[in-house]
This record gives C-alpha cells, structure tokens and sequence, in this order.
C-alpha cells in the first residue's frame, strides 16, 4: 500500500482522527458522511491497527468472522466474504483495505505520521497535534482511536539487551517474518497471543520452551473453512443478530452454527451434574466463548463458577497425555474471570516430543544472559529465538504515550496520576472536544470492538453538533458526570468474581499501575443507556461553550 500524500503543515480541519484500525476507518468515514473535514493519520506504514501490527504466527479473531465486522452497513455486510470461521490475521487485514477502498477512505489517510503530542488552545478553541517528524496539524476536534490493546508490554528482566539471538515482542514481529525452522525457540507469556503462537510455532521449530507463569483456562474454538450456507444463513439474518449482540452481555456468544442464541437465565445449580454436564458439552463442541451461554451467574456465584471449573479440568487431564504437564497448565483462579484464550491445538502442542513447559512459579525467570534465559535455580535455556507474548498495557497505555495538554495547560498525565478517570470511556473533564474511541473504561474489553466504536462515534458526533449550533463552540464533559461514570464502573466489577483476579482486566499485569478495572463489564445495553440518559436535561452530563469573542 503506498502512503498517502501529506497535508500542509498546520493545515486545519474540523477534525483529526488519531490511529487507522477498526475505530479510526469508521470516524473518518462518519466524519466525512456528516460533511465535515477530516484527515486522519496512523504510525504504521498502512492501515489496520492491530491487524497491521500483530504479525506473529498463528494471530486470528477469537470471536466469529462474521461478528467481528462493521455493522453499519448492510452493502458491507452483504459483499465481504471471510475465508475462515476464525479468520487469521491477513484476512481481517484485508478486510479493512476493502472496507477503506470501498468508502473511498484512502485518500484523507496519512501513514508512517506518530503523533507525539497534543496541546488545546484555550484562546482559540483548537487543538495542535504534533509528529514525531515535527509536523502539526490543527482541528476543532481531535478522536484518538489508538486501540485498546495496542501498547505493548516487555517485563523489566535484568540482561535483556545481552541476548544473542532475535528477541522480539508477538505484536511487533516483522514484516518479513522470522524463520523459525528447526530453531530453538522460546515463548515468555501465555496469554491469548501466547495460546494462538504456541502450536504454530511448535509445527516448525527444533525446539520450544514454554516459560509460564499463569496457566489460562483456554476454550477450542473449533475452526474450520467458512461454510457457504453457514455464511448465507448468518447474511440473512444479520438484522436479528446484530440486535441480540447490542443487548447481550459480551461478546462473541450469539452465532451459533444454524441458530441465533438468547442467553439461559438458570445457574448450573438448578440442573443434576448429569443435565448441567450435556449442557457443558453441547457447548464445548460449538467452540470458543460459547460456552459461557450455557448457565446464567457464571461470575457472579462462586459455586456455580466451580461446575465450570471441573467440567474444564476434565478437558484438559483428557487432552494433555503428561498427568504432571496437565496439572501445570490447569489455573488456580475461577474461569472466566480473566480473559479466556481461544486455542486451536494449543493443549495438544504438549503432547509433541519438541514442546517443553517451564514452571516459572516454582522456577522463576531471573535474568536474560547472552545464550538464552537463566532460571532461578541456576538453569540456562538455550534458545536462538525469544518471542515475548506478554501482553499489553491495556485500555490507555497508547494515550499515555503522547503529551497531551487541555484547557488551562492540564495534563493527562496530571488529571490521571490516581488512576484513569472518564465518562463513558470517551471523554475526560477538562479536554474539550477530545473524544477516545475504545479505550479504558469503555465496554472495549467484553463487547465487540467494530460495533463499540460505531457507536461511540455517532454519540460524539452528536455532542459535536450540540457544539456548532453555538458557532464552532466547545464540549467538554463535568467532572461530576466523570466522577460518577468511574465510580460505577467499579461498582459493577467488584459485583463480580473478577474483582479478584490480578489480571490485565483489573490493571494488574503492568507494575505501578492503579488498581481498578480496565474496562466496563455491565453489557453495552447498560453503557447505550448511561450513554443516552448523559445527554437528558439539555445535555446534563456536558459543558457546552460558545466560541470567545474579541
């Protein structure tokens, strides 16, 4: 793909959209829908966002093609066709390239442009993004659609930089790859990207060591080529689909193979282990996140959650032929209240004579040295390659990157150093006309992310209309509506078993970081309404300003 032509230094616009993933397309394409200039620029050298980053072996979709996908419209819709139920990363990639062509996007794009900061004119009512190369754009409006899970991790191990061999992070693995054939490679971390990397990586290379710390509870997901009348029966009926997945809590739980589901309303309790047990199964063979449609108070109830607990234990003893291998890689946290992995194959890479699984909690990893990783106990693991699938900085970590600035010189730094505070994951009180499109405390980590930003942009695109009937005025939301919004987000997650859990969904994988969760965890028709009741009364929840005159 060839970069679009650079604007004008400081050439204004009424809005800049920051970031070229699922989020950024569709704001430049409702900006402009809407008649308003709009110019959008990405640091990547194409558009995707995640999909352009993650390159790494085995990277797919962990919710169904044909649910995640743009909802807005139906000639979309109706024309794409994905070649897998889980579509690999290339796929979604060229998704997006058909959806940017076919909206006649790629013109307003600039790629290879990293905006390193952002500072508001208090005088003017404007901001001023900066590039790392030192150009400027200027807009009334900026929208940050950075993704939510897109500022990677590395852990702070002592020799890092001493290693001889390739050492890179899953999410920015190059373009021209990496051959691993025959190689002795070694994986820090499985979370999900670590469950998708593992059994590619096992097909291919001499050796892997699995350096584990937290076994995750991982579901199959079951893929398989698309079905042409599984894909035409999903097409006819995308109108009742999309209606059950803006009001079902979650995401990726209402496409079932010839059926559209509504969700039980009983516990696992109310059932004889033998009824709740065929309900387990029926949904374990459907795949992925499907199985939590199953029973209602999966998280919410501790003896509910332990039925899950030892129908999933069973699956793994039955999978992993090494009784000790199988006992390490079962979890010691309830399922589901941290993010469970979609694998395909993973369980089985460990029946292969190449794959190794270190227990990192007994044997903790000290350092990195020249040759490969050292273990506590004095161990060297010799290694040509070491990949880090350690996850992300979840929810803000891309925002928290550029030096951003709002009214009367106030710093995101400044207004967020006891935690992150918004409304509605969007807007933050003393930012005027700043809108963030899927981050932190937006429904981002438990919805699906293309039917999320759509609706967040049309809402913004709502308060930027209230704005200009005042004359390209001002919208910035109260701290009391922020103040409230943060407060219910942890009301509703301490009402559950995540709570708990000292995982990204509570902000716990980066140290120094807040506790509090990352993300919204009451259903998107909760957030709809909270969303709809901010703009009652004459839009109570925002201060709505006009323009100064001289």
């Amino acid at each position: 793909m060839k970069q679009s032509q650079s604007i004008q230094a400081s050439r204004q616009v009424d809005a800049i959209v920051v970031g070229a993933g699922f989020g950024g397309l569709q704001a430049l394409h409702h900006l402009r829908e809407q008649g308003l200039t709009a110019h959008l620029v990405e640091a990547g050298s194409d558009l995707g966002g995640t999909w352009y980053w993650n390159k790494y072996p085995g990277a797919r979709v962990d919710i169904e093609s044909l649910e995640y996908s743009y909802a807005f419209s139906e000639e979309i819709q109706q024309e794409w066709s994905w070649s897998e139920r889980y579509s690999p990363r290339k796929d979604v990639f060229d998704y997006l390239n058909f959806v940017a062509d076919k909206l006649d996007l790629r013109g307003h794009m600039q790629f290879d442009t990293r905006i390193v900061s952002a500072t508001f004119s208090d005088e003017d009512g404007v901001w001023t993004l900066t590039s790392e190369a030192g150009e400027t754009f200027v807009a009334r409006h900026v929208f940050w659609a950075l993704g939510f899970l897109s500022q990677s991790y590395i852990p702070d191990i002592p020799g890092r930089d001493t290693f001889k061999g390739t050492l890179v992070h899953t999410s920015r693995w190059p373009d021209e790859g990496i051959d691993l054939a025959g190689k002795r490679v070694g994986c820090v971390g499985v979370g999900a990207t670590g469950v998708q990397f593992v059994p590619e990586v096992a097909k291919v290379a001499g050796h892997l060591s699995v350096f584990q710390r937290t076994p995750n509870w991982c579901l199959p997901q079951r893929n398989e080529p698309m079905r042409e009348d599984y894909e035409r029966f999903v097409k006819e009926n995308y109108a009742e689909i999309r209606k059950q997945e803006h009001e079902q809590r979650g995401a990726g739980h209402v496409l079932f193979d010839y059926e559209i589901s509504t969700a039980n309303t009983r516990s696992p309790l109310d059932y004889s282990e033998e009824e709740r047990n065929a309900i387990y199964e029926h949904y374990w063979k459907k795949g992925a996140i499907h199985i939590t449609r199953g029973f209602f108070g999966l998280i919410l109830d501790e003896g509910a959650n332990d039925t899950l607990r030892a129908f999933w234990e069973k699956q793994i003893r039955d999978t992993v032929k090494d009784p000790e291998t199988a006992e390490k890689l079962i979890p010691d946290f309830p399922p589901l209240t941290r993010r469970p992995c979609g694998e395909y194959g993973y369980y089985e890479a460990y029946n292969r004579d190449n794959v190794e699984l270190i227990d990192c909690k007994a044997n903790p990893i000290a350092s990195i040295c020249p040759e490969g990783v050292r273990l506590e106990d004095g161990t060297v693991v010799e290694l040509d390659v070491l990949a880090f699938a350690t996850g992300f900085d979840a929810g803000a970590g891309a925002l928290r990157q550029i030096a951003i600035s709002g009214r009367d010189g106030l710093t995101l730094s400044e207004a967020w150093s006891e935690g992150i505070r918004t409304h509605l994951g969007m807007m933050v009180d003393g930012f005027p006309n700043m809108y963030v499109l899927g981050g932190a405390q937006s429904p981002a980590a438990h919805f699906s992310p293309p039917l999320l930003v759509v609706y967040q942009t049309k809402l913004a695109l709502r308060l930027m209309e209230a704005a200009d009937a005042l004359g390209d005025g001002r919208v910035e939301v109260t701290p009391e509506a922020v103040d409230g919004w943060t407060r219910h987000v942890s009301e509703v997650m301490e009402k559950t078993m995540v709570a708990k859990s000292g995982s990204w969904w509570m902000s716990a994988n980066v140290p120094g970081k807040p506790r509090q969760p990352v993300a919204y965890a009451g259903g998107f028709a909760a957030y709809r309404d909270w969303a709809e009741k901010s703009l009652d009364d004459g839009f109570a929840a925002y201060r709505l300003t006009a323009p100064a005159t001289t």
